[in-house]
């Protein structure tokens, strides 16, 4: 991470425009804290990726906490492509509108570099991908497959600057580290697949949520995490010798289907209410 921050920090000389894709589920969480200071003198955008996935109330109410801050905020979903079409442009005239206020006034003679960046496995790789229109860099559903930085040339006269994945040194806390490993930031053996679908059951269980219960035929909310893998093990037939339920294999099952959706759209952290 250190290493992947430095040559991160070795490339601004060279970027008009910084992009710091977060995850829409976990828009908090999914910021790295140091790049306030890496990237305190260059313009910057925040993109809201995985959209699709998140409450859509909780997105507007996100844009409205950004737009009062005079943050520039794009909620999209790179893999279905909604969202995306007008983002190049917003970059554009981001970037431009930034050198009228300096006063340049002659056009850009050559393309606007852009640089992406965020925390692993929020989707940078396949943002890129889809503003190329083809495959330019390597994407999975696991952190950490983008390795180094390069550029990648898409249409409207712009260089996307490929990074990866970095996180901080320190995690603030508990909670936090199971909200990046929840959505797919940190990899599920790191915190462990159970304890992760015991948690999914609790963040689900505190917004009162309307889940897909009914994927795992279950009337609602079961009363406590181990009974909800429990349950979903019963009705999968996920059982060890003896009739005893596997619960590993039940809380990657469920993480699996909350990660494309089939649960529903959530959100877990909403900005504070104004003062």
């Amino acid at each position: 991470m250190a290493e992947a921050t430095r040559k991160i920090g070795e490339s601004l000389r060279l970027v008009d425009l910084v992009v710091e894709v977060c995850d829409a589920r976990i828009p908090g969480s999914s910021r790295n804290p140091a790049f306030d200071r890496l990237f305190e003198n260059r313009p910057r955008c925040t993109v809201f990726n995985k959209a699709d996935l998140a409450d859509p109330d909780a997105t507007a109410r996100w844009k409205v906490w950004h737009e009062r801050r005079g943050i520039r905020f794009v909620p999209l979903s790179a893999c279905s492509g909604q969202g995306l079409r007008p983002l190049v442009d917003e970059w554009q005239a981001t970037f431009e509108g930034i050198r009228r206020e300096r006063g340049v006034n002659r056009p850009l003679q050559r393309s606007l570099r852009v640089l992406i960046a965020g925390v692993p496995n929020v989707g940078k790789s396949t943002l890129i991908n889809r503003l190329a229109g083809e495959r330019k860099v390597a994407v999975g559903p696991l952190p950490g497959v983008t390795r180094s930085t390069h550029w990648i040339p898409i249409q409207g006269a712009v260089e996307l600057l490929d990074t990866p994945g970095v996180l901080w040194p320190k995690i603030r806390d508990k909670q936090h580290e199971l909200r990046l490993a929840l959505c797919g930031c940190i990899k599920d053996e790191v915190v462990g697949a159970q304890l992760l679908g015991e948690f999914l059951w609790y963040e689900l269980a505190r917004l009162g949520a309307p889940a897909c219960w009914k994927l795992y035929d279950l009337p609602g909310c079961p009363e406590s995490g181990s009974a909800f893998l429990h349950a979903v093990a019963r009705r999968r037939g996920m059982l060890r010798s003896g009739g005893a339920t596997d619960d590993e294999r039940s809380a990657s099952t469920v993480l699996r289907e909350f990660r494309d959706g089939k649960l529903g759209r959530f959100t877990f952290e909403l900005p504070a209410p104004p003062s």
